[in-house]
Protein backbone atom coordinates (compact mmCIF):
# COMPACT_ATOMS: atom_id res chain seq x y z
CA UNK A 1 0.00 0.00 0.00
CA UNK A 2 1.40 3.39 -1.03
CA UNK A 3 1.75 5.93 1.51
CA UNK A 4 -0.43 9.35 1.74
CA UNK A 5 1.47 11.91 0.71
CA UNK A 6 0.35 15.50 0.76
CA UNK A 7 -0.77 17.38 -2.86
CA UNK A 8 0.08 20.37 -1.58
CA UNK A 9 3.53 20.18 -0.23
CA UNK A 10 4.43 17.84 -3.33
CA UNK A 11 3.27 20.89 -5.57
CA UNK A 12 5.01 23.38 -3.83
CA UNK A 13 8.52 21.04 -4.01
CA UNK A 14 7.57 21.00 -7.85
CA UNK A 15 7.38 24.75 -7.38
CA UNK A 16 11.26 25.01 -6.52
CA UNK A 17 12.89 22.35 -8.45
CA UNK A 18 11.19 24.09 -11.24
CA UNK A 19 12.96 27.35 -10.17
CA UNK A 20 15.91 25.85 -9.28
CA UNK A 21 16.03 24.52 -13.02
CA UNK A 22 15.29 28.23 -14.25
CA UNK A 23 18.04 30.54 -13.27
CA UNK A 24 15.96 33.14 -15.78
CA UNK A 25 12.58 32.66 -13.37
CA UNK A 26 9.32 31.26 -14.10
CA UNK A 27 5.83 33.72 -14.07
CA UNK A 28 3.07 32.44 -12.37
CA UNK A 29 1.55 31.02 -15.96
CA UNK A 30 4.55 29.34 -17.31
CA UNK A 31 4.28 27.16 -13.23
CA UNK A 32 0.98 26.35 -13.64
CA UNK A 33 1.71 25.21 -17.38
CA UNK A 34 5.00 23.24 -16.15
CA UNK A 35 2.75 21.62 -13.10
CA UNK A 36 -0.41 21.38 -14.88
CA UNK A 37 -2.49 23.28 -12.39
CA UNK A 38 -4.93 26.54 -12.39
CA UNK A 39 -2.47 29.66 -11.57
CA UNK A 40 -5.08 29.82 -8.50
CA UNK A 41 -3.06 26.98 -7.62
CA UNK A 42 0.64 28.37 -8.09
CA UNK A 43 -0.56 31.87 -6.77
CA UNK A 44 -1.11 30.30 -3.39
CA UNK A 45 1.86 28.17 -3.33
CA UNK A 46 3.76 31.32 -4.92
CA UNK A 47 3.16 33.35 -1.93
CA UNK A 48 3.23 31.04 0.81
CA UNK A 49 7.11 30.47 -0.29
CA UNK A 50 7.73 33.73 -0.86
CA UNK A 51 6.38 34.27 3.00
CA UNK A 52 9.43 31.88 3.88
CA UNK A 53 11.32 33.66 1.52
CA UNK A 54 11.81 30.57 -0.22
CA UNK A 55 10.81 32.28 -3.79
CA UNK A 56 11.24 35.90 -4.33
CA UNK A 57 9.28 37.70 -7.19
CA UNK A 58 10.83 40.29 -9.50
CA UNK A 59 9.45 43.24 -10.60
CA UNK A 60 8.69 41.60 -13.97
CA UNK A 61 6.56 39.09 -12.30
CA UNK A 62 9.50 36.40 -12.50
CA UNK A 63 9.62 33.89 -9.94
CA UNK A 64 13.34 32.58 -8.18
CA UNK A 65 14.72 30.84 -5.82
CA UNK A 66 14.81 32.94 -2.43
CA UNK A 67 17.60 33.01 -0.13
CA UNK A 68 16.65 30.55 2.65
CA UNK A 69 17.22 27.67 0.27
CA UNK A 70 20.71 28.50 1.02
CA UNK A 71 20.61 28.50 4.64
CA UNK A 72 19.06 25.22 4.39
CA UNK A 73 21.43 24.32 1.92
CA UNK A 74 24.21 25.33 4.19
CA UNK A 75 23.42 22.70 6.32
CA UNK A 76 24.83 20.30 3.29
CA UNK A 77 27.64 21.98 2.80
CA UNK A 78 29.57 20.68 5.83
CA UNK A 79 28.62 16.77 4.95
CA UNK A 80 29.70 17.64 1.40
CA UNK A 81 32.81 19.13 2.45
CA UNK A 82 33.82 15.96 4.71
CA UNK A 83 33.03 13.58 2.54
CA UNK A 84 35.27 15.19 -0.60
CA UNK A 85 38.21 16.66 1.71
CA UNK A 86 40.40 13.12 1.78
CA UNK A 87 40.00 12.69 -2.04
CA UNK A 88 40.50 15.85 -3.00
CA UNK A 89 44.18 15.76 -0.59
CA UNK A 90 45.16 12.56 -2.48
CA UNK A 91 44.14 13.81 -5.93
CA UNK A 92 46.36 17.37 -4.48
CA UNK A 93 49.23 15.02 -3.34
CA UNK A 94 49.36 13.17 -6.56
CA UNK A 95 49.15 16.32 -8.90
CA UNK A 96 51.05 18.69 -7.22
CA UNK A 97 48.37 20.80 -7.48
CA UNK A 98 45.47 22.68 -6.14
CA UNK A 99 42.22 20.51 -6.10
CA UNK A 100 38.72 21.69 -5.06
CA UNK A 101 35.21 21.36 -5.50
CA UNK A 102 33.05 23.41 -6.93
CA UNK A 103 28.79 23.78 -7.04
CA UNK A 104 26.93 25.83 -9.23
CA UNK A 105 24.87 28.41 -6.97
CA UNK A 106 22.97 30.64 -8.69
CA UNK A 107 25.14 32.01 -12.00
CA UNK A 108 28.09 31.65 -9.82
CA UNK A 109 30.83 29.10 -9.40
CA UNK A 110 31.05 28.13 -5.14
CA UNK A 111 34.01 26.75 -3.80
CA UNK A 112 33.26 24.20 -1.29
CA UNK A 113 36.15 22.39 -0.35
CA UNK A 114 39.97 22.63 -1.45
CA UNK A 115 43.07 20.91 -0.49
CA UNK A 116 46.49 22.43 -1.76
CA UNK A 117 49.34 20.38 -2.37
CA UNK A 118 51.57 19.56 0.41
CA UNK A 119 54.95 20.22 -1.87
CA UNK A 120 54.61 22.69 -4.66
CA UNK A 121 56.93 25.56 -5.96
CA UNK A 122 53.88 27.12 -7.25
CA UNK A 123 50.46 26.63 -7.03
CA UNK A 124 47.09 28.44 -7.61
CA UNK A 125 45.10 28.89 -4.15
CA UNK A 126 40.94 29.09 -3.68
CA UNK A 127 39.16 30.15 -0.78
CA UNK A 128 36.87 28.12 0.63
CA UNK A 129 33.54 29.82 0.11
CA UNK A 130 34.45 32.42 -2.74
CA UNK A 131 32.41 32.81 -5.92
CA UNK A 132 32.86 33.52 -9.31
CA UNK A 133 30.53 33.74 -12.55
CA UNK A 134 29.86 30.35 -13.85
CA UNK A 135 31.34 32.15 -17.61
CA UNK A 136 34.63 32.84 -16.17
CA UNK A 137 36.52 29.38 -15.62
CA UNK A 138 36.80 25.91 -16.93
CA UNK A 139 34.83 24.45 -13.85
CA UNK A 140 32.06 27.00 -14.42
CA UNK A 141 32.13 26.50 -18.36
CA UNK A 142 31.69 22.91 -17.75
CA UNK A 143 28.65 22.87 -15.58
CA UNK A 144 27.36 25.48 -17.78
CA UNK A 145 27.44 22.59 -20.60
CA UNK A 146 26.00 20.04 -19.09
CA UNK A 147 22.82 22.25 -18.70
CA UNK A 148 19.62 21.68 -20.93
CA UNK A 149 19.25 25.62 -21.74
CA UNK A 150 22.09 26.06 -23.98
CA UNK A 151 21.28 28.76 -25.31
CA UNK A 152 22.86 30.79 -22.39
CA UNK A 153 25.93 28.89 -22.45
CA UNK A 154 28.77 30.37 -24.24
CA UNK A 155 31.53 28.71 -24.35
Amino acid sequence: MAAETSQTLDRGLRVLSLLSDSPEGLTVTEIASALGVSRTVVYRLVVTLEQHALVRRSSDGRCRLGMAVLSLARQVQPLLREAAVPALRRLAEATSSTAYLAVADGADLLIVAVAEPPRSDVHVAYRLGSRMPLERGVAGRAILATRTDRKSTRL
